[in-house]
C-alpha cells in the first residue's frame, strides 16, 4: 500500500510543468545620426595681389620682427629669473632673521618667567612669612 501511495504521488511531481521566466527582449534602439563633418575653410592667400618677390620680402621682414621679439622676450625671462633668485635670497635671509628673533624672544620669555618665580619666592619669603609668624 505504501508503495502504491509513493508511486501515485511520484507522477504528480514529475508532471508539474516548470517554466522558467524568460527575460524581456529589449527593443533595438535606433542608431544615432552621424555628426556631419565640417568642410574645412579654404586656405586664403596670405598676401593677395603681391608678386612672389614682394611676398618673400614681406615674410622676411615679419620673420626678422618675430626674431627680435623672441630675443626681447628671452632677455625679459632672464631678467625675471635674476629677480626671482634675488627675491628668493631675500626671503631666505628674512626667514633666518625670523628664526633668530623667535629664539631670542623665547629666551627672553624664559628669563622673565625666572624673574617672576624669583619675585614670587622673594615676596612670599620676605613679606608673607613675617606676617604669618606674628
Amino acid at each position: 500500500m505504501i508503495m502504491l501511495l509513493i508511486l501515485s504521488v511520484a507522477p504528480t511531481y514529475s508532471q508539474e510543468p516548470r517554466e522558467t521566466p524568460t527575460p524581456p527582449v529589449p527593443a533595438p534602439e535606433p542608431e544615432p545620426e552621424p555628426i556631419p563633418r565640417k568642410e574645412p575653410k579654404p586656405i586664403e592667400e596670405p598676401f593677395p595681389g603681391l608678386t612672389d618677390k614682394e611676398k618673400i620680402e614681406k615674410l622676411t621682414k615679419e620673420n626678422e620682427e618675430l626674431k627680435a621679439e623672441n630675443t626681447k622676450l628671452k632677455s625679459e625671462i632672464d631678467e625675471l629669473k635674476i629677480q626671482t633668485n634675488f627675491l628668493q635670497n631675500q626671503i631666505n635671509e628674512l626667514n633666518k632673521k625670523i628664526k633668530d628673533l623667535t629664539a631670542i624672544t623665547m629666551e627672553q620669555i624664559k628669563v622673565i618667567m625666572d624673574l617672576v618665580v624669583q619675585l614670587k619666592n622673594t615676596f612670599l619669603d620676605k613679606v608673607i612669612s613675617p606676617l604669618i609668624q606674628v
